[in-house]
């Protein structure tokens, strides 16, 4: 399966949103980071139908991914781990040592997809989802804290 990811021109990040809202679940949190921390949107298309989505941080080394989703009837097909490696090439292409990303504490298979994929747990932030107005949980566990994975760039993991 061959899919295409390219950088999303400015008029097609709102279309994006619905499927961004997987990997962050308040509208908010996600619109406030698109404006403050996120410095390119990615799009994933599988013969013109869109499949996954993805945001990164660039202006620092480590890069970060902020957000990564994959649309709901694609998933376990493997195109996570494809977005994945090919934002991994364009951050060795920008020169960048290493990537992070971080997934909630509750987030087990996220938890797990990141160390299958060459990530390694490399800090934890405090008390980050404080934005939730509610309490969140995900398998029975709630969420309040970001784990934060690193993996190295200077080989292929």
């Amino acid at each position: 399966m061959s899919i295409t990811i390219r950088a999303a021109r400015p008029g097609e990040v709102e279309a994006l949103i619905p499927l961004l809202l997987l990997a962050e679940e308040s509208e908010p949190g996600l619109r406030w980071g698109l404006a403050n921390l996120v410095d390119a949107v990615y799009r994933a298309d599988d013969g013109g139908t869109l499949v996954g989505a993805a945001t990164m941080q660039w202006r620092a080394d480590p890069c970060e991914l902020m957000e990564l989703a994959v649309a709901p009837e694609r998933q376990h097909q493997g195109l996570g781990r494809q977005i994945l490696e090919w934002l991994a090439s364009e951050a060795r292409q920008r020169g960048k040592t290493a990537m992070l990303v971080g997934t909630a504490n509750a987030s087990i298979g996220n938890i797990a997809f990141y160390q299958k994929c060459g990530f390694r747990m490399d800090s934890v932030r405090k008390d980050y989802f404080w934005y939730y107005h509610e309490p969140v949980y995900e398998n029975g566990i709630r969420i309040r804290d970001m784990l934060v994975f690193r993996r190295d760039l200077a080989a292929a993991s």
